[in-house]
């Protein structure tokens, strides 16, 4: 089995009986259906003709029951009566039919939505880091809806047309067997016509779903990044970079139009085809006394009801492929490897103390190009570290390490004595406040971004976290206050003041390791300060690291950490690295406004550790 299919029987399996009764349903009501045509056939055979056949059979007995033919032909109501009958019985069950199919549908979308959605929070940054989002996007919502539609539509009309075949050949057969022959002679035409044509029809299909990810892809970055297309006055750039792809969406759109029009048409022609020469032969066989008026009125019925539905089932059937590819996607994203971890994790300390030691630590993505290079330092309990560098030295890394969004190849790292990937990721990042450079906020009010960290806390401890990250004031000068919703990403506040709302939702959490990386880049030096002099209180009973570009923040932390190229450059308190030359030197000198010869006395280190010579 494949894992298609594997995926496919797995996500029906738990509402297999309602399947397994919605296909009962129509079969029941497929079988009431093709009684129509068989009681016109009797009523006009045996009650209404001039010639009445007469025989010893079941329907002549039921003809008696009835009061006879005579009484039949005298009362025809009680005939149109009994196919209303027959017609309603079918439509209850066929209501019954749709009923337990879209319940069990959309059941079974419900829970495969849930499936993809929380197998997507348990993937590693890697996937994210070679993902496209607008794809991941139009997999989580377009092909889950052409599974559903598949579910819904395709899979019933193919038990219908099914059905159709099972229930009335044996039908028309023992009435016919010319007839027969003759009513279904262009069936095998119209539906190898129908599989072959769709069979083109599904390739053109992938075209226009790779055009509508695409044209998606665009929009979700232009909506996201609408700031920065301002900002660089890019906006015709993109709306004529949309218009293309638009445009290309459209044409393979007509594309797909036109050639669907083509087999309706042609199907349509090859139907009409069947019926007239079933109309055509049939009343000249009734005029030559080869078979009754009613078994052509029968036939010609039988034959309306069949060929219609089997031209569709070639079209069911590409659309079965549509699904198949749409579930292959699905599956795709299913089977990427979580987040691993150890398979026995040591048992995680109801709070951590705050300990920390890198102890030789490297991590490459590129063996080629390491990220870090033999990180060596310890943090005690209670401890400030700052952590400064060039950009790309690898200060980020080092807290991805730490809260295993990537684990380390060599060395070890420790949290108070227990090897970092011997305990439980999810535990691990519960015992560890984080704020990441890129500040993201929630559409929601601004006090369920606040208490994201900590669901049950109470609205003192939001507005206490919101005064430590001083950016109570502002909320509270909101004209909705904490209950203000707040657009995409934060769109309605600036980036100092995302910055602090994120903050305040960090340090509501009360982790024992808080970490902090670039969080100040976006305020002004007097709020900087007071947040600062916010953080200093109790500062002993949390570790803190804290990643930064400035001296300011540098001056309030125990250990400065100072990376350059990967390696650990410089190490120690922020008075005994000004009393050597260094990164740190020159980045106080530069913001402290010392004057210096840049071109003799400063370097600046890019990632690669060359000096940075200004184009001439």
């Amino acid at each position: 089995m494949t894992s298609q299919n594997f995926l496919l029987f797995n996500i029906i399996k738990r509402k297999k009986w309602h399947y397994v009764a919605a296909a009962l349903s129509l079969a029941i009501a497929s079988l009431f259906l093709f009684l129509v045509p068989t009681i016109g056939k009797l009523v006009i055979d045996r009650v209404i003709s001039s010639d009445r056949v007469v025989r010893e059979d079941f329907p002549q007995w039921l003809i008696q029951m009835a009061g006879g033919a005579d009484y039949l032909s005298e009362n025809l109501w009680i005939a149109g009566l009994a196919i209303v009958l027959v017609t309603l019985i079918s439509g209850l069950f066929m209501f019954l039919k749709d009923k337990l199919a879209v319940n069990a549908c959309e059941s079974t979308v419900e829970q495969l939505r849930n499936r993809l959605y929380f197998h997507l929070h348990l993937l590693p940054n890697d996937f994210y880091a070679r993902a496209d989002s607008g794809d991941i996007l139009q997999r989580c919502t377009s092909d889950i809806d052409t599974l559903k539609e598949f579910l819904t539509m395709q899979v019933m009309n193919i038990g219908r047309a099914i059905i159709l075949l099972l229930v009335v050949i044996p039908l028309m057969l023992l009435q016919s067997a010319w007839m027969t022959l003759l009513s279904l002679m262009l069936l095998p035409v119209v539906f190898l016509f129908a599989v072959h044509f769709f069979g083109r029809v599904k390739q053109q299909f992938l075209k226009v779903d790779e055009a509508e990810g695409e044209l998606t892809t665009i929009v979700q970055e232009n909506l996201t990044g609408i700031r920065v297309v301002r900002a660089f006055a890019r906006q015709q750039f993109e709306i004529d970079k949309f218009e293309e792809k638009n445009r290309k969406y459209f044409n393979l759109n007509i594309e797909l139009m036109r050639l669907l029009s083509r087999f309706w048409s042609t199907s349509d022609l090859l139907c009409f085809l069947q019926t007239g020469t079933v109309l055509i032969v049939g009343a000249w066989l009734v005029s030559i006394d080869m078979i009754t008026l009613g078994t052509f009125f029968a036939f010609l019925t039988y034959t309306s009801m069949v060929i219609w539905p089997i031209r569709e089932l070639g079209k069911e059937l590409s659309e079965a492929g549509k699904a198949v590819i749409a579930i292959s996607r699905i599956q795709e994203i299913l089977d990427e490897s979580e987040e691993a971890d150890t398979v026995d994790p040591v048992p995680m300390p109801e709070r951590l103390s705050g300990n920390i030691r890198f102890d030789k630590v490297s991590f490459a993505f590129d063996p080629d190009f390491p990220v870090l290079r033999d990180i060596s330092f310890d943090i005690h309990h209670g401890q400030t570290v700052a952590i400064v560098g060039p950009t790309g030295a690898g200060k980020s890394m080092l807290v991805q390490l730490l809260l295993r969004i990537h684990d380390y190849q060599q060395g070890s790292i420790q949290i108070d004595g227990i090897e970092l990937n011997r305990l439980d990721r999810r535990q691990l990042r519960h015992q560890v406040g984080v704020l990441l450079q890129e500040p993201f906020l929630f559409s929601r009010s601004l006090k369920e971004n606040i208490r994201l960290s900590d669901r049950a806390a109470s609205d003192g401890r939001v507005y206490d976290s919101a005064m430590r990250a001083s950016v109570h004031h502002t909320i509270e000068n909101f004209e909705h206050g904490y209950e203000t919703v707040i657009g995409e990403r934060g769109v309605s506040l600036s980036g100092g003041q995302r910055q602090r709302v994120t903050l305040s939702r960090t340090l509501l959490k009360e982790s024992p390791i808080l970490i902090l990386d670039d969080t100040l880049s976006a305020v002004d030096s007097l709020t900087e300060r007071r947040i600062l002099k916010s953080l200093m209180v109790n500062r002993h009973q949390q570790t803190r690291l804290i990643i930064t570009h400035r001296i300011s923040v540098c001056q309030q932390a125990d250990i400065i950490l100072v990376l350059q190229n990967g390696r650990l450059a410089q190490q120690g308190t922020h008075e005994s690295l000004l009393s050597e030359s260094g990164f740190y030197r020159q980045l106080w000198d530069i913001q402290s406004g010392q004057k210096h010869d840049f071109d003799q006395d400063t370097k600046i280190f890019t990632k690669e550790g060359q000096d940075y010579v200004p184009a001439k």
